[in-house]
């Protein structure tokens, strides 16, 4: 409990600082909060973008769990799970607080689901959105290439990382899906070499991530289009400030590695971590603000993520 307490302490601190630090450097100015109220429309679209991003995720979750469901799963029950855990994800450090609330809901909808398997599926669907966030990354890094340069030959070792990146993701996919079998072979053998207990456990997940290999390529496609999704998102309340400076070829550039970073268990909704890694991304275009220009993201999302109370309130499971 203490070191609980602790480590809860120590993340916010960490995030505190870099907001004291991005505010006393200049670097995150609350004023364009105040400049986004005159574009009401650009306000609506995000937020509705973000409902319905919720409702893609819950999409590529159920098509996960369908794969042990004895049930037919309600999409509006796995949207309302959804958006609790985001909510607990925002009023607690990092996102796997959500996804433990996610866990003990979504046996509420079909108790032949197992602890294990409904673990493993919050996994393999955090998998599925990080394949898909690297495959767009990369692949707008790849056609866009020359027309990103032109305007920001800053960028130019950011997209041989994108490159690296995607070429990793379709190299790893390509293993499990022909490999698999093999693979699971080896992890048997080194589980009769060493730590037997951890390897089992390996093992098990790796079983639940085979089962849903065929539903592998709907969920890579639902992960594509969430996380563009999230980079229109991003763009509709930036692009009133960035006219001129960027477009939005570039910023399917490096937003997505900005957003990875906001799963890190240091402070809710990537509080100061996403501020810092936003304000130095912005840079290899040129524009000074990106901690305040991530603020207006960040300010959005967490007032969508924190109406997830209400559907908690009014769920009978506590």
């Amino acid at each position: 409990m203490l070191k609980t307490i602790f480590m809860n302490t120590l993340k916010l601190l960490v995030a505190g600082s870099l907001i004291g630090w991005l505010i006393g450097s200049g670097k995150l100015d609350f004023k364009l909060l105040t400049q986004l109220t005159q574009y009401p429309l650009a306000v609506l679209m995000a937020f509705l973008l973000t409902v319905g991003n919720f409702w893609l995720t819950s999409l590529r979750w159920k098509n996960i769990l369908r794969a042990r469901s004895q049930n037919n799963l309600p999409l509006t029950g796995i949207l309302k799970i959804t958006w609790i855990g985001q909510f607990f994800s925002s009023v607690l450090p990092g996102s796997v607080s959500g996804d433990l609330v996610k866990l003990l809901y979504v046996q509420g909808l079909d108790k032949s689901l197992s602890k294990k398997f409904v673990f493993a599926s919050i996994l393999i669907d955090r998998v599925m959105g990080l394949c898909g966030l690297i495959l767009l990354v990369g692949l707008s890094s790849i056609f866009f290439s020359s027309h990103i340069l032109k305007d920001a030959p800053a960028m130019e070792p950011l997209l041989k990382i994108n490159y690296a990146l995607a070429g990793l993701v379709i190299f790893a996919l390509s293993l499990f899906y022909f490999l698999h079998p093999k693979i699971r072979r080896l992890l048997v053998g080194l589980q009769g070499i060493m730590l037997p207990k951890i390897f089992s456990k390996i093992i098990v997940l790796w079983d639940d991530l085979v089962s849903i290999r065929s539903r592998m390529v709907k969920a890579v496609l639902l992960s594509f289009c969430v996380q563009f999704t999230a980079v229109l998102i991003f763009w509709s309340l930036i692009s009133p400030f960035v006219a001129g400076s960027m477009d939005f070829i570039q910023a399917l550039a490096f937003i997505p590695l900005g957003l990875m970073t906001l799963a890190l268990p240091v402070a809710p909704s990537g509080l100061g971590v996403g501020h810092a890694i936003f304000q130095k991304l912005f840079e290899f275009t040129g524009i000074t603000n990106g901690a305040s220009l991530f603020n207006l993201y960040f300010v959005l999302t967490l007032s969508v993520n924190l109406l997830g109370v209400i559907p908690y309130l009014l769920s009978k499971r506590k």
